[in-house]
């Protein structure tokens, strides 16, 4: 999600559209683990485990440059974000949390990317320079806050928590620095989304 407010955590966990009965639309969670199994099959997560290293080998597999920057993080703002420049795209993360959480939001911004999912922008050019003023406002504007669909963002939040699973998967020490039991949170959440 490009829109995000509160703290510095996940907000995006909301409501999933669900079928009858409260269950996750089984074509949304179809739809996630297909992309997620075949982006796996091409791209495997290299051992241990490395947003950088897999980054670089997604690159290298669609022929396309991917910029990860860090920004800071203001309570209201969004925790992540994706542009498609001309001949790159740029992803956007917070600086200021774990680096669990980090891979996550990279993890959600390449769903979106992936999954050509497209917003419009809200940000006046007035407050993008009061966010950013190293940045022109223009940029900024359409790369930290797009709207997207509630359906989108459930897709790419249920990629992004697969994608972490799966990479997280082996006991192997996680780069970077990730704890144990983050990573075993990380695989239970997934469980929890199916």
């Amino acid at each position: 999600m490009l829109i995000t407010a509160g703290a510095p955590r996940c907000t995006r966990l909301v409501q999933p559209p669900s079928a009858p009965g409260g269950v996750i639309d089984p074509s949304l969670r179809a739809r996630a683990r297909t992309r997620v199994h075949e982006l796996l099959r091409d791209v495997p997560p290299p051992r241990p485990w490395s947003m950088n290293a897999w980054v670089d080998e997604l690159e290298r597999h669609r022929g396309r440059e991917i910029d990860l920057v860090a920004v800071e993080y203001e309570p209201g703002r969004p925790s992540g974000a994706w542009q498609r420049r001309a001949d790159y795209d740029l992803i956007a993360y917070t600086a200021g949390t774990s680096p669990l959480h980090q891979d996550h939001i990279i993890a959600h911004e390449l769903a979106h990317l992936l999954c050509e999912h497209r917003g419009s922008c809200v940000m006046s050019d007035a407050e993008a320079v009061a966010l950013a003023p190293d940045l022109s406002a223009h940029t900024l504007s359409h790369l930290l806050t797009r709207v997207t669909t509630d359906v989108d963002e459930h897709e790419a939040e249920l990629i992004a928590v697969l994608l972490m699973s799966a990479a997280t998967a082996e006991r192997e020490p996680l780069k970077p620095g990730a704890s144990g039991r983050s990573a075993d949170r990380a695989r239970r959440l997934a469980s929890l989304l199916g």
